[in-house]
Parts: structure tokens; sequence; C-alpha cells
């Protein structure tokens, strides 16, 4: 069951409450190994609305309206409410399917959040926190959904996204979806604030998921104004419902900038180091780049990236990069996920040895860094006296990325990256 179609269904059922704020979909540690496709978490805030309202989704039969404040309402009586819904729809059957339900006044502190977007957090610690903010909660099988629930509630933006989710007609589940192609890059070439929209290296459409999950298309943003138009210029099959999510997404929320010497496998990191070795082609096509900091570690670029590896393909030793990516659970190697090209070394290469001065024949090596002798007259010249030529770079300073099919929910795309929010807090 997907976790942001569950929050319409509690919408739908849940009707005697009011939605106070937009839905929140947060993103949580994505190298954690027992996570579900993109460990996300939602949040919704319930209660008796004050003041005007916002329109932030349809479903069948109403439009959906979220209130900027509210009143809270009894918090036992809403877990027992929520929780049947989640019974009767979740699929338990799933090994990695363990949801938890929280219901709080208070919110935990924000730093649960921060350490389960980049780390495992025990659950032991998450029901400490819980008890302490007088929380309610209900766990299922072993219970670790009640770490995203907490965690999404712990949530403060620093930086945010929006993403506008429209989902299918259930008697169409698990058929192919029907949404056409040309509307989706349309879309993508009149909207300013929209992200991730289309891959156009593979023709793959990146709004749609792979799996035969609820969800028709998605659309993440910059303003939510924005996406509530884009989602109308979709065009093919008609969605069921929409709902418009509040989201830490392409925020790079789970980034930590750290040393080489500190990297644990499955952290999340940024690290400034220098080349040290030329680039290696390893079987599947997959490029390893040997970076320092003073200690060593092999990015790898995949082959999944596809033009992405060019990248790592151009550098040289001595090149200074600062490197955003993920450490490998069964090795320390950082896959990189985005990459900041600070600084270039000349690319100096020999072209052929130098000619004697006495006699002008070729001169010989004598062995890595021990210069020249003429093997006619026994002249020596240095390493020096070799005839050598600069060649122009093939790369330029400056932010590159992997193509959209192959970036993480967390990943902040380049156009964001300077990009001021158009909506406030």
């Amino acid at each position: 069951m997907c976790t942001t179609y569950l929050a319409s269904l509690m919408i739908e059922e849940l009707k005697d409450y009011d939605l106070i704020g937009l839905p929140r979909l947060v993103r949580l540690d994505p190298n954690v190994p027992w996570k579900t496709r993109g460990n996300a978490a939602i949040c919704l805030r319930l209660g008796e609305g004050t003041g005007p309202s916002r329109l932030c989704g349809a479903l069948p039969g109403r439009m959906v309206r979220y209130y900027e404040s509210g009143r809270s309402v009894d918090g036992r009586q809403l877990l027992g409410e929520a929780s049947r819904v989640l019974e009767r729809v979740a699929q338990f059957d799933c090994d990695k399917t363990n949801p938890g339900i929280v219901v709080s006044d208070r919110r935990p502190s924000q730093g649960l959040y921060w350490d389960a977007v980049r780390e495992v957090v025990p659950i032991g610690r998450v029901e400490r926190l819980l008890k302490e903010c007088g929380a309610e909660w209900r766990k299922y099988k072993s219970g670790r959904g009640i770490i995203g629930a907490a965690s999404a509630m712990a949530w403060r933006p620093r930086d945010r996204t929006w993403e506008v989710i429209a989902y299918r007609h259930p008697k169409v589940f698990g058929k192919p979806r029907r949404v056409d192609p040309k509307s989706v890059i349309s879309m993508d070439k009149a909207t300013r604030r929209t992200f991730n929209n289309y891959d156009y290296e593979s023709g793959h459409i990146a709004i749609t998921p792979g799996s035969p999950c609820p969800i028709l298309f998605g659309i993440r943003g910059d303003s939510s104004a924005e996406l509530l138009r884009a989602k109308d210029m979709i065009e093919g099959e008609s969605p069921d419902r929409w709902l418009l999510f509040l989201t830490n997404q392409g925020t790079d929320d789970h980034i930590v900038r750290r040393r080489i010497c500190s990297l644990r496998p499955m952290d999340s990191a940024e690290i400034e180091a220098k080349v040290v070795s030329p680039p290696v082609t390893i079987p599947g096509k997959h490029v390893i780049l040997r970076v320092s900091d003073g200690d060593e570690i092999d990015a790898a670029f995949y082959e999944p990236s596809r033009s992405f590896r060019q990248v790592a393909r151009a550098l040289l030793p001595g090149d200074e990069v600062t490197l955003y990516g993920s450490v490998r659970e069964d090795r320390l190697t950082l896959n990189v996920e985005k990459i900041h090209v600070q600084k270039l070394v000349k690319d100096i290469r020999k072209i052929h040895n130098p000619a004697c001065e006495r006699c002008g024949k070729s001169m010989g090596s004598m062995g890595s860094g021990q210069g020249y002798r003429c093997k006619r007259c026994g002249a020596k010249a240095p390493e020096s006296a070799a005839v050598s030529r600069t060649f122009a770079r093939s790369i330029r300073p400056g932010w590159f990325e992997p193509p959209v099919a192959s970036r993480r929910h967390l990943h902040k795309p380049l156009r964001r990256m300077s990009r001021v929010n158009i909506d406030n807090l």
C-alpha cells in the first residue's frame, strides 16, 4: 500500500475532522536496508479548522481543503479511528510493511527528524521521546513505522518543496498507466518551478512510478500554485483523486559534510577531495574514481546514470572536487549522486622523448623519474627535457548531476541550488 494513498484514504474516511495545514510527505534515510521503496512517512494534522481554507485536493464526490489554524481533538479517539482505516487497507503480508500510527498534541524535537533522515534511529529512543510528548501510538508487526511517523511529525522545514500526486481508479490498479508523454514534455517546458518531470536522455517519464501502485503521477516543484496548474496539463488516464503535499524532497537534507576518515557504511556525505588516480571503467560499465582528502576512498559512478559517468572519465589526478553521495553497506565506496568540479589541473602529456643535444638521436628512458640517456653517446637529460604538449580539457569547473531517472527522492536538483522558493513557509 502506497503511504501517500493511505493518507488520501485517511482524509476521505475521517471526514468529521478538518485538515490543519497541508499533508506532509517526509522522506527519511534513503540508505536504511529495511526501508520501503521510498522510505516515506506522512504527517496529517487533524482537528477543528478555524479561519479561511484553501484547496489542496479532490476525493470522489468532494474537494479537500485545509485550514491554516485549528483546535485539537480527542487524540485517543482519533488514534482508534485512524487505526481502523489502516488495519483495513494495509498489506501486512509484505515483509517490509511494518506500519505505525502516532497521535500527539505536541511534536517531538526536530532533532529526531535530522537523525532519522541521516541515520538509523532505534525504536526504543522514539518511544521514549513520544512518552515525553504525551503521545499515543499503535505499532504493527515490528512497529518500525512509528519511527517514520514520529520523525515526520518532528520535521520543521529549513527547505521544502511540494508534490501534487494524482491517483488511479481502483478498477485499473495493476494495469498499464496511460500518461501521454507529449503532455509531460509540454508541461515540463511550460512550467518554471517544477523539476524532475522527464528524462530527455532516455525518454523516460519521471512523474509516473515504475511499480503497480495506486499513483498515476506525481509532479514536484517549488510553487504549490504552479503545481495545481501543472497537473491539469497532463493528458491520458483520468485520475480518481489528487492531493497536494508539503515535502522535504529535493532538499539534500540527508547529506552531511564529512571527512573520508569518518565515513561509515550507509552514511550520506559531502566530501571535498582531490582525484588521486585516473578513472577506471570496471565490468558492468561502472566508473570508479579514487579520491583523497588525506584519506582515500573509491567514488562510484554507476552504469544506470549513463552520461553522468562521462564526468568521472574526464577527471585527472590533481583535480579538486566536492562529491555528494552515500556509502555502500558492503564496502567503503561512495555512490556519487552529484559532483561539483572545483578546480582542474593542466592536462600535460609527453609527446616523445628528448633528442640528444650532442648527436641528435632520440634518447631512451632510464626508468620512471630517472631521466633519459642517449644510447649512442651516453649523454644524459633530465625528465623535464621530454617534449610535452598541453591538451584542452573536455570538462569545465561546475556542477554535474545524473539524468532525471537516476536521481533519488531527496537529491537536490541543480535547478534548485540557487532558487528561492515562491511560497512562504
